[in-house]
């Protein structure tokens, strides 16, 4: 008795079989890879194979859509670099497992099974028949949650939600429960938030508890998968519908570490010799400082996208048109594009972190920074060497800083970042304080 699964139509249907047969040949002679342009262009059905004896085969239709670049032809799983493959992955094993376990009961239980009672077994666990709505497990409303959002959804924030997701898991797992939707009242949202502030986040140093600012966030997004799971039509607790009064609040401003324009110069300007790694982070970074542009819309940079001296594209978190126009300080970019050819190199998020922070700490971006933030109603002071604070992100916000600094006006600023709300661009203003001295020195 096994289970297995398989894509649906994964080959692109408009060119000939015969030339896809020599591809698909010549491509496992080359390690399995195939020309993107004979998959299938659009999302095809995974199906499941259950074989419960040597005799008899059968073959089920899974919910689960995806392209066929993303299929995995040899071990028939989804790849790791499709979005959302850990989640999607999860299901699928899920879904065997369901299956084997029911037919191995139902094998037991009769002398004798017939194809059609098999049949209708597999049908219900793939369709979910025999579980009431609103007692489905967890699990089964976070899959098709996660489902939907990787299809609007940047990676990043796909891996927040895993992480959101995780501490919740950890939280049944601590008090042996089995959440429904139905369990998301007052009392667990403070029963959750107590647990948020207590858990251990650093294993090397100990560390326990999230702060305030990370508590909120996992709220946050906890309460648009529930929102978004009314919205299906699924029965949710009203307290999860509701405004959260909570004591672990966000602070109203952080203090913001960015970078000063003689720092990006410093960093521009330094010879990594044959470390080239440190070469190309450092220009990506810089890139970010002189753009203003989010790590995920820099990674997707396209020559196509530059005409007439801007940088014009749809970004990946937004959706919206962003005009990026390479004039005065934001010229400093183009040199960039020159040496790569337009043709930005390629690093993951979490090694550009790691590599950034060794540029600065050679570079000597090591004054201490102190900042404060609150773990319930404790203050919390961090204190660390400016470099250790270094992100992908720093070099968004060092681009705001150095703008306003200047005196472009806020609005014109919100035009290249593409902010949703100037809100969140005024905090930057408090973050350079030489605008202030310059006036008073007037005085």
């Amino acid at each position: 008795m096994k289970c297995s699964f398989y894509l649906d139509r994964p080959y692109n249907p408009e060119i000939d079989s015969e030339q896809l047969k020599k591809e698909i040949t010549r491509s496992r002679s080359n390690g399995g890879k195939l020309n993107p342009k004979f998959y299938n262009p659009r999302p095809t059905s995974i199906y499941l194979f259950f074989t419960p004896d040597k005799r008899t085969r059968m073959k089920f239709r899974t919910s689960i859509k995806i392209h066929p670049k993303y299929w995995d032809f040899k071990l028939s799983t989804i790849k790791p670099a499709a979005p959302a493959a850990l989640e999607l992955n999860h299901e699928l094993n899920v879904l065997a497992d369901d299956v084997l376990k029911q037919a191995s009961r139902l094998r037991d239980e009769k002398e004798m099974v017939t194809r059609a009672e098999y049949k209708d077994l597999v049908n219900r666990i793939i369709n979910k028949n025999e579980v009431p709505a609103n007692q489905e497990k967890l699990s089964v409303h976070v899959n098709q949650f996660m489902r939907f959002k990787y299809r609007q959804s940047t990676e990043g924030t796909m891996k927040e939600y895993r992480t959101v997701f995780s501490a919740l898991s950890d939280y049944q797992k601590k008090f042996g429960l089995n959440m429904t939707l139905m369990d998301f009242n007052r009392e667990f949202f403070h029963k959750y938030e107590e647990f948020l502030s207590k858990r251990k986040v650093n294993k090397k140093n100990g560390e326990i508890g999230l702060l305030n600012d990370t508590v909120a966030k996992y709220i946050s997004s906890l309460k648009v998968f529930l929102s978004w799971s009314h919205r299906e039509g699924h029965a949710v607790h009203p307290d999860a519908l509701r405004p959260h009064k909570s004591a672990y609040k966000k602070k109203q401003y952080n203090e913001i570490v960015v970078l000063s324009e003689e720092e990006v110069q410093r960093i521009l300007e330094y010879d990594f010799g044959s470390r080239t790694y440190l070469d190309r982070v450092r220009d990506l970074f810089c890139f970010a400082c002189f753009t203003g542009q989010r790590y995920s819309d820099i990674m997707r940079f396209d020559k196509l996208d530059f005409k007439d001296n801007k940088w014009a594209f749809l970004s990946a978190k937004s959706k919206k048109k962003v005009t990026v126009p390479f004039n005065g300080f934001i010229a400093q970019a183009l040199p960039i594009l020159e040496k790569y050819d337009y043709e930005l190199p390629k690093i993951s998020n979490q090694k550009f972190n790691a590599y950034l922070k060794e540029i600065g700490k050679i570079v000597g971006i090591d004054e201490p920074v102190k900042i404060t933030r609150f773990r319930g109603l404790n203050e919390v002071v961090i204190e660390r060497p400016k470099y250790k604070f270094m992100s992908s992100h720093m070099g968004r916000r060092t681009l705001v800083t150095i703008l306003l600094s200047k005196g472009v006006p806020i609005t014109l600023v919100q035009k290249i970042t593409q902010h949703s709300d100037i809100r969140t661009l005024m905090k930057y203003e408090s973050a350079n304080t030489d605008q202030l001295i310059d006036a008073l020195d007037k005085l």
